[in-house]
C-alpha cells in the first residue's frame, strides 16, 4: 500500500503524528510515498520531520491562524483566509498535481482544510482518511471548554471542511470511547513515535521542560524565571538557541533532544497541543497546559487532559502554582495516570493501520470493476 500524507504545518503535532504513523506503516509492509505539508505565516518546517519521515517532502500554502500580541485573532483569521482565496484555489492545482504525480492508494489527511477542499473540486477517486483529535468534537464523551459560541460553531465547521469526503475519520483520544459507525467515526489513542515509546520517564533532574510555539510569550517566560532563578528550565521554541540566565536555556526545536530532555524532566510547560501532553502522559510527567490566548481548541484540550490526571492548565507562566502541584502530587497519582494511559496506547496500536488497510482494500476491490464497466462502455463506442 501506498499512502501519501497531507499534514497541516501549524504546530509540531500533525508531524509528530505522521511521523509515528509512518514507522507503522512500514512495519507492516507499506510505504509513506511523499509528505505533503500545508503552510501558512511563515512558520518553519523543524528539521526533525523532514529528515525522519523517509520520504519526499512538498509545501504548499493554506490556510493558517491570524496571531495579534500571541494570541489568535479569528475575525483576522477569516479576513486573511479570504484574501488570499486565490492563493489557495493555485495550491489546490499543486495538490492535484502531487496527488496524481504519486498515484497513492490512500490519502492521509492530517487535519489539513485544503484536502476536504480538494474533495470539494476534483472529487479524486483516491480514499481519503482523516485522523486527528480534533474528530472527538462530535462526539459524546468530549466536552468543550465553555464561552467562545462563535469559535466553537468556527472550530467545528472547519473540522467537518477537512473531512469531506472522506472514506474514515480517527479520533485521537486521551482515553476509551465508544466508536460511532453512524457517522463514521472511529476513536483510537494518540499515535506516538518509537523513540517516545521506547523511553523511560522515571528520572527527574528537577527541571522544568517548555515547549513555545510563539516567540512572542518568551518574555512572559523570562520575567517569571528572574523571581525564580533556582528552577531550571530548558525550551524549545522555533528560534535561535539562547542562554539568557544560567538556569534558562532555549533551544531550537529538535525532536529527539525535546524527548530527551522530557523523559528526565520534573515536569513539562506547553500551550495543550494534544501531541505534547500525549507524549507527557506515556512518560508520566505532570504538565502545565497554557492554551495559546483565544485558541478554543487547546483550552479544551486543557480541560479534557485535567479531567484524566495529567496536570493542571493556566493563562500565563506565572508557575508557582504548578511547582506546588509538582510538591504534592503523589508517586503511585503519577503512577496510575501512566499506566492507564500506556494501556490505552498498547491495545491500539495496530488499528489505526486497519483502519487504513481496510479503506484501501475496499478502493481495490471496487477500482477492477469501474475498470471493467469502462472498458465495456469503449469497447460498445467503438463498435
Amino acid at each position: 500500500m501506498r499512502a501519501l500524507f497531507v499534514i497541516q504545518g501549524e504546530g509540531r503535532g500533525h508531524m509528530t503524528q505522521a511521523l509515528a504513523l509512518s514507522e507503522l506503516l512500514e512495519a507492516r509492509g507499506h510505504a509513506v510515498c511523499a509528505a505533503l505539508i500545508g503552510r501558512g505565516g511563515g512558520r518553519k518546517v523543524p528539521a526533525f520531520f523532514t529528515e525522519g519521515i523517509n520520504a519526499p517532502v512538498h509545501f504548499f500554502v493554506s490556510p493558517g491562524f491570524a496571531y495579534e500580541n500571541g494570541a489568535v485573532r479569528l475575525g483576522q483569521t477569516v479576513r486573511e483566509g479570504l484574501r488570499k482565496s486565490w492563493v489557495y484555489a493555485h495550491h489546490l492545482q499543486i495538490l492535484d498535481q502531487q496527488i496524481t504525480a504519486y498515484q497513492p492508494d490512500v490519502i492521509v489527511n492530517f487535519y489539513e482544510g485544503m484536502v476536504g477542499l480538494y474533495q470539494l473540486a476534483f472529487r479524486s477517486a483516491v480514499p481519503v482518511v482523516c485522523i486527528g483529535h480534533q474528530y472527538m468534537f462530535g462526539h459524546p464523551a468530549y466536552r468543550f471548554a465553555s464561552g467562545q459560541r462563535v469559535g466553537r460553531a468556527a472550530l467545528k465547521a472547519y473540522t467537518r471542511l477537512t473531512a469531506l469526503g472522506a472514506a474514515r475519520r480517527l479520533a485521537l483520544s486521551f482515553y476509551p470511547a465508544k466508536d460511532l459507525p453512524d457517522q463514521n467515526l472511529r476513536v483510537i489513542p494518540p499515535l506516538l513515535r518509537r523513540t517516545v515509546l521506547d523511553l523511560n520517564g522515571s528520572t527527574d533532574d528537577g527541571s522544568l521542560l517548555i515547549y513555545l510555539l510563539n516567540r512572542d510569550r518568551a518574555e512572559g517566560l523570562e520575567a517569571w524565571h528572574r523571581r525564580r532563578p533556582d528552577v531550571p528550565v530548558r525550551c524549545f521554541w522555533d528560534g535561535e538557541a539562547r542562554h539568557p540566565y544560567p538556569n534558562l536555556r532555549f533551544h531550537p526545536l529538535c525532536g529527539t533532544h525535546f524527548l530527551q530532555r522530557m523523559a528526565q524532566a520534573r515536569g513539562v510547560v506547553c500551550t495543550a497541543g494534544f501531541e505534547s501532553v500525549s507524549e507527557a502522559l506515556w512518560l508520566g510527567k505532570p504538565v502545565y497546559m497554557i492554551p495559546t490566548p483565544g485558541h478554543l481548541e487547546q483550552r479544551t484540550n486543557a480541560l479534557d487532559a485535567q479531567r484524566i490526571g495529567a496536570g493542571l492548565w493556566g493563562t500565563d507562566f506565572d508557575l508557582d502554582g504548578f511547582l506546588q502541584y509538582l510538591d504534592q502530587h503523589s508517586e503511585q497519582a503519577r503512577a496510575n495516570t501512566r499506566e492507564t494511559f500506556q494501556a490505552w496506547v498498547k491495545a491500539g496500536e495496530a488499528r489505526v493501520v486497519e483502519e487504513i488497510e481496510s479503506v484501501s482494500r475496499r478502493r481495490t476491490l471496487i477500482q477492477p470493476v469501474w475498470e471493467t464497466v469502462a472498458s465495456s462502455g469503449h469497447a460498445q463506442a467503438a463498435a
